[in-house]
């Protein structure tokens, strides 16, 4: 029952990730607009830089913020994770408890 549990839970996580694939490209893509202001504006040298720098960095924040989509598709990739590293622990100990059966007899 538990396995057929985490399958059905791995195929609705998946379903939420390949509905949300569009919108977590554009947010990877926001969040390096806001790495490469972030990090220009600490590397400038002049003051009109870093207000340049400042803007982008705004920029890159305010599109990953509005970005929700994605964060909801973040958090069905860690649950897949999560949910997949836990079939193979259950796969793992189901193979050393056979193993054992077989060494007793």
């Amino acid at each position: 029952m538990r396995s057929i549990m985490l399958i059905i839970f791995t195929f609705i996580t998946g379903i939420i990730i390949l509905a949300t694939l569009g919108p977590l490209i554009g947010f990877a893509l926001t969040l390096a607009i806001l790495y490469y202001g972030i990090r220009g504006f600490f590397l400038a040298d002049t003051a009109l830089e870093r207000i340049g720098f400042g803007i982008v960095a705004l920029i890159g924040l305010s599109l990953s913020l509005s970005n929700s989509p994605a964060i909801i598709g973040l958090g069905a990739v860690i649950l897949l994770y999560y949910t997949m590293k836990a079939w193979k622990n259950r796969k793992l100990k189901l193979t050393l408890m056979i193993g054992k059966c077989k060494k007793k007899n």
